[in-house]
């Protein structure tokens, strides 16, 4: 027998450094032979390149981990997502249209929130929620937010999961104080602060459904407070709840025409050690003007417009035109929305003034904002001073003076009554009256949310038609006013979709609550 080793057939065309010097056999880039053990010399040429690859692939990867890491998610609006960009992260900013509901199986949270050109379903996660509950970032209804979330979307509908509570920004809408008797309906959407003291607290009864009930009581009058037990295991000094004086932080919602008062939060609610102080429950309105007539008011301060000339009469936010870039105009209009810059960032100030249909965006810096003695709200009429800059080929106001923000009124605008005399029955409108105009009155179901809107099933005696009304064309006291029970009146467009009727509500203050 030899010694001689010989390549295996179909391998003699291989590199010897390929080959066994021992069996002959192929055993590719190894430096042991896998059958007979024997070592295989490699030219330090291969040796190289392999131990090459492996850092450079370990460098990649460490690179794309930092650029995932530090990307910067964008801003993205509502009305801009797509079925395919489902699981992106995305920052949104706008308001909340809802308290954030703790959901009772698996402790998370939600709550409904809008930016102007659609409305989604934010989720929280368990953690997420104990976190933001000892931090007091609970979102409610009006507060105006700025976070990242993961997109879902399925059969058209649109929801985000929150990333990270420590990139949720919040700013709390003004929570002005009333008497619980001047508590109303037509405040529903809003968050109030009350006071008073607890006549009675009626716990749920065991495996029952229903929320803790809190009964207050002040010199106007009685109220009752609504919360679920997640809530009240966050009140600090529950035990003694009966018979003390508290102030509460609570939003005013309506079911079926009823009143109710609802605690997003356990934190909203302070024990006090004794009655309440007094209050001034003057509006800033009413405020402004006992003060403007003060006999001996104030030295005026100092304007810091620099003389600019300024028409006498304020203009309205639909004549405001990109031909006036350069000129110091007077706007009126009433406040759609309010953002504060991001912390951190030099970015100003931003208020939306609408009139009807047509909206104006002024911007300010906080050196101005300092100055304004009350700052825009939404729902607010407010009269500002600036000049106009032209912005992607849309006019806005660049406000220049906190002095030249002023307060016009404060109650949000009513809703000019649709005609329910004019109403026909569900029943008797046919696809054969597409593009016509015509009244609806009945009750709602529940609510649906569109891409931009919101839908409802309007049913009266006769049949149910759904109700669309699109958040770019109605306004938002409209849209809050209205929810699941409500008894209302609109009108609109008969439309079609999917071979099913429906009224699109008409732009405006299309669609009331009948009384």
């Amino acid at each position: 027998m030899t010694d001689t080793k010989q390549a295996l057939p179909g391998h003699e065309t291989q590199s010897e450094e390929m080959n066994c010097p021992k069996c002959g056999r192929f055993v590719g880039a190894v430096t042991k032979c896998p059958y007979c053990g024997s070592k295989v010399e490699k030219r330090m040429s291969l040796v190289a390149i392999r131990w090459a690859a492996v850092l450079l692939s370990t460098v990649g990867l460490f690179l794309l981990f930092l650029m995932a890491k530090h990307r910067e998610i964008p801003l993205v609006k509502l009305g801009e997502v797509k079925p395919t960009m489902n699981f992106a992260q995305i920052r949104v900013e706008g308001v909340v249209d809802s308290d954030a509901r703790t959901f009772r199986t698996g402790g998370g949270m939600g709550f409904n929130f809008s930016d102007g050109t659609g409305t989604i379903m934010v989720f929280i996660s368990q953690k997420q929620a104990q976190e933001m509950v000892e931090k007091n970032l609970v979102p409610k209804a009006g507060d105006t937010v700025n976070f990242a979330g993961g997109l879902n979307i399925a059969d058209d509908k649109s929801s985000m999961r929150l990333l990270s509570v420590d990139e949720f920004h919040l700013i709390r809408a003004p929570a002005v104080a009333v008497r619980l008797a001047d508590i109303t309906t037509a405040m529903k959407g809003t968050s109030v602060t009350i006071a008073g003291k607890v006549v009675d607290l009626f716990p749920p009864p065991a495996d029952s459904k229903r929320p803790y009930a809190l009964k207050l009581k002040d010199d106007s009058g009685e109220q009752t407070l609504n919360f679920w037990q997640a809530e009240y295991d966050q009140i600090q000094g529950k035990d003694v709840l009966n018979g003390a004086y508290v102030r509460a932080r609570v939003s005013v919602a309506a079911y079926q025409d009823k009143l109710q008062l609802k605690l997003a939060a356990g934190q909203d609610l302070e024990i006090l050690d004794g009655p309440p102080a007094a209050v001034d429950y003057s509006t800033p309105a009413q405020k402004a003007a006992a003060a403007y007539e003060k006999e001996a008011p104030p030295p005026a301060p100092r304007d810091f417009s620099r003389g600019r000339s300024v028409p006498a009469n304020s203009l309205s936010v639909g004549e405001v035109t990109a031909a006036q870039a350069g000129q110091t105009l007077r706007v009126r209009g009433r406040v759609a929305s309010v953002s504060a810059p991001k912390e951190g960032t030099k970015q100003p100030y931003a208020v939306v003034l609408k009139d009807g249909d047509a909206s104006l965006r002024a911007t300010y810096w906080s050196n101005v904002n300092d100055v304004i003695a009350v700052k825009p709200t939404p729902g607010a009429l407010f009269e500002m001073e600036g000049v106009v800059e032209v912005y992607q080929d849309r006019p806005q106001l660049k406000v220049q003076s906190g002095y030249k923000v002023k307060l016009v009124d404060d109650v949000p605008a009513s809703a000019p009554a649709v005609d329910v005399s004019q109403a026909v029955p569900v029943s008797s409108i046919t696809a054969a009256e597409k593009g016509q105009t015509r009244v609806v009155k009945g009750a709602l179901g529940a609510p649906r949310a569109l891409r931009g809107g919101v839908a409802y099933a309007l049913t009266d005696d006769t049949g149910t038609i759904d109700l669309i009304l699109w958040e770019s064309i109605i306004p938002a006291e409209v849209l809050n006013a209205l929810g699941e029970g409500a008894q209302v009146a609109a009108t609109g467009e008969v439309g079609e979709y999917e071979g099913k009727l429906q009224i699109k509500a008409a732009a405006g203050y299309s669609a009331m609550v009948i009384p």
